[in-house]
């Protein structure tokens, strides 16, 4: 399944102080100074994670009022849509952020700014968040801005996100360290920048063959490898002969995005090299650092055990031991995404295959599979179907426009 969200490729660098309160040296405009911090005596702060079919989900308090956002580590800012911030009473201060897609395009999100921002225990004030549309049904994600003044570990395993003070996170068994690389997008811009903020990208090296270049840890992308066609005719350009043609044209903030998909040879990350892995491919704007990084999808990053050490710049990684059930999946030869009023369309379908043959066109609604809503389906109970061997048969229920559903039965081919 292909959910693409909220890609942005920046964050903000904030400097840790000590463990029960901490304090920005960037004042923000209102000359409030942003803190954050966790009770004293705690040596971590630990928030449940809601696994959805928009990633995960963390339940956050802004100004003491609960609302859910999707974890997303590939964002800079935290942001909310216009609707959630309306219903909280946030008004915009009349300054704009740029924030950077996975295309290369620049848009700008009015800022709001937060009295208080509570993870559990854990706690920011002053904190500036962005403002700008989302997919429907989506109140906002947390992005890295907010979550870098501590040591972050998320847990696919146990469903949790944990808070560390900075560089205190307790090292796992069997972990390794990845360098994590925090690149000034436009030091001239800093300068100016009303807040004193840096906008930076959060990077960590990757490799297919021979070849290193940098991607982004993004649990905000729904997929599992995402990569410039610019940087696939360099590295892999035996495997772009062989990639399906336009497979997927969805929509994401940075605006449309037609892709491919092409199989790589061999990709390296961190512990793990896999074969034949799957990898979107798409045009980024010419130019822009998107045509030279990537982006490691939230079903990649789900076989690990990941712990952010922002302070200390480095990424650790746990395996879970199945990371490699991703390059033995079955399909059905469809792409999802959401639509209005928070349906789950197709996006696209595979010419040929199982979906095309069994009638399936863009823009029809998916209701059920093996009739079980999808709506309420967890990532990795529908995980769960691409890893059937190829053959076996799924019923899907479907509608299009208006009219009844209909059931069809899809025979899953090798992926």
């Amino acid at each position: 399944m292909h959910l693409r969200y909220l890609a942005l490729l920046l964050t903000f660098a904030v400097l840790p102080l000590r463990a029960e309160e901490q304090q920005s040296l960037s004042p923000l405009r209102s000359g409030a100074l942003r803190k954050s911090g966790m009770p004293a005596t705690a040596e971590s702060v630990t928030i449940p994670l809601n696994s959805t079919l928009s990633g995960f989900t963390v339940e956050v308090r802004i100004n003491g009022n609960p609302v859910d956002l999707v974890l997303d580590t590939g964002a800079a800012l935290t942001i909310l849509s216009p609707e959630t911030a309306r219903k909280l009473g946030l008004k915009a201060e009349g300054i704009g952020d740029q924030v950077r897609g996975i295309t290369g395009m620049h848009l700008e999100a009015q800022r709001v700014l937060t009295r208080r921002f509570s993870l559990g225990e854990a706690w920011t004030e002053n904190e500036p968040v962005g403002v700008l549309p989302m997919p429907q049904g989506l109140n906002g994600i947390l992005g890295v801005a907010t979550l870098a003044d501590w040591d972050v570990r998320i847990d696919p395993a146990t469903k949790e996100l944990t808070l560390f003070p900075a560089n205190k996170a307790r090292p796992l068994e069997g972990e390794i360290a990845l360098p994590l690389t925090c690149e000034l997008v436009n030091p001239e811009a800093s300068k100016s920048n009303p807040q004193g903020l840096r906008l930076l990208n959060l990077m960590v090296p990757v490799r297919v063959g021979s070849h290193d270049f940098l991607a982004v840890p993004d649990t905000g992308n729904g997929g599992i490898l995402t990569l410039p066609r610019a940087l696939m005719d360099k590295i892999a350009p035996e495997a772009m002969k062989e990639a399906w043609p336009a497979l997927v044209s969805g929509v994401s903030i940075s605006g449309s995005m037609a892709t491919r998909a092409a199989k790589l040879p061999e990709f390296t990350f961190g512990p793990d090299t896999l074969r034949g892995l799957a990898t979107d491919v798409y045009d980024a704007v010419p130019g822009t650092r998107g045509e030279r990084m990537g982006s490691i999808g939230l079903n990649l990053l789900r076989h690990y055990v990941m712990t952010c050490r922002f302070s200390a710049g480095d990424l650790r990684l746990k395996p879970l031991g199945t990371v490699q059930e991703i390059t033995r999946t079955s399909t059905a030869g469809m792409n999802l995404g959401f639509g209005d009023g928070g349906r789950i369309l197709i996006l696209s379908v595979v010419p040929e295959g199982p979906a095309a043959s069994a009638g399936l066109r863009a823009e029809d609604s998916i209701l059920e599979i093996e009739g079980r809503p999808l709506k309420t389906m967890k990532p990795e109970e529908l995980a769960a179907f691409k890893r059937l061997p190829p053959g076996s048969s799924v019923k899907v229920l479907y509608r299009r426009g208006e009219a009844k559903p209909v059931e069809v039965t899809l025979v899953l081919v090798k992926q």
